[in-house]
């Protein structure tokens, strides 16, 4: 239920992005079968499996573009760690909210509720309430769940509020130290579609979706729907050239954007790529970059404070890990 919910509110932009992996069986693009175990504790709360992955799920998916096997099991453990710490502060912080007097007011949250509904094509409550009960989404807890989001935004902001601006010489210090990274890095926007191997019907929709690919690559996101989970037409993230993996480097030599590259055969399936974009590196001037470096310095002052906060409260809680 909640991994559900998150989605949504994901496409709503109020909190973390998440999509399932697909598939029931081991590959490069999913983590072993699991049983949903408890990982962690917060003052007795127990945090399960299916809450690491709510969270960090579409992150999961991106590292596939770059790790496959070992590695990529190696790196999918290190961010389920820290999601798992996330969920923890989460937690601390919502709980903190509940300990003083300030209450969110209730015609807030119901306005937020409304602008869920409207973007989510909804015209009316009653629609929302019928969309989440399609999706098996109850909606009370999804209530809830937006709630504690609209919690921890006004904690942290509340927390992060601070005085003035980043000297002059502060933003200068930060162009010299980070010049090169402040340009940008070339990278590749991708939307990829798997088509499991594992798939009963594997390949009468591999001769479709290469079929129309072939002829018709507008129909990428058409395809996508049809054959996944997905939601999102495929859309995965950026990636640099040098950190794809190496059968999907192959494919993009010769990036062309809006061009879709494979079929792409993998041990448990088959990848379709397609290139959204192609960001190539620009020269920029100290001039063009001061707005954003002082934006990069006040965030990093904002995230001190943040963490301060959250240190506190670690410290004043019972935290268990059981891995």
């Amino acid at each position: 239920m909640t991994e559900k919910i998150l989605i949504l509110l994901t496409v709503l932009s109020v909190g973390t992005l998440y999509a399932a992996a697909p598939g029931g069986k081991e590959s490069d693009f999913s983590a072993p079968v699991e049983i949903n175990s408890v990982l962690a504790s917060v003052n007795g709360e127990a945090i399960s499996l299916s809450d690491v992955r709510a969270v960090s799920g579409q992150r999961e998916i991106m590292l596939s573009i770059s790790f496959s096997g070992k590695h990529l099991q190696d790196e999918i453990r290190k961010i389920r760690r820290q999601a798992v710490d996330d969920i923890i502060n989460r937690k601390l912080v919502i709980a903190e909210y509940y300990k003083a007097p300030y209450r969110i007011e209730n015609n807030i949250i119901e306005h937020e509720l409304d602008q869920a509904a409207i973007r989510m094509g909804c015209r009316s409550r009653n629609d929302l309430r019928k969309k989440l009960a399609a999706n098996n989404i109850d909606f009370a807890q999804f209530r809830k769940e937006l709630e504690e989001r609209m919690i921890y935004i006004y904690m942290v902001q509340k927390w992060s509020s601070i005085d003035g601006d980043p000297t002059p010489r502060e933003i200068y210090e930060y162009y010299q130290a980070h010049s090169n990274e402040l340009a940008g890095s070339e990278n590749y926007e991708l939307a990829m579609l798997k088509l499991d191997k594992s798939k009963s019907d594997f390949q009468s929709a591999f001769n479709e979706i290469d079929a129309a690919l072939k002829n018709q690559p507008e129909r990428f996101a058409e395809m996508v729907s049809r054959y996944t989970n997905d939601t999102r037409g495929g859309v995965i993230g950026s990636v640099e050239p040098a950190k794809l993996r190496i059968e999907f480097a192959r494919e993009l030599q010769n990036p062309v954007e809006n061009k879709v590259y494979g079929p792409i055969a993998l041990e448990d399936g088959t990848v379709w790529l397609k290139l959204l974009k192609h960001n190539k590196v620009k020269s920029v001037s100290f001039a063009q970059l001061q707005d954003r470096i002082v934006k990069i310095l006040t965030e990093k002052r904002r995230s001190e404070l943040i963490d301060l906060q959250i240190n506190i409260l670690r410290r004043n809680a019972i935290v268990k890990y059981f891995f």
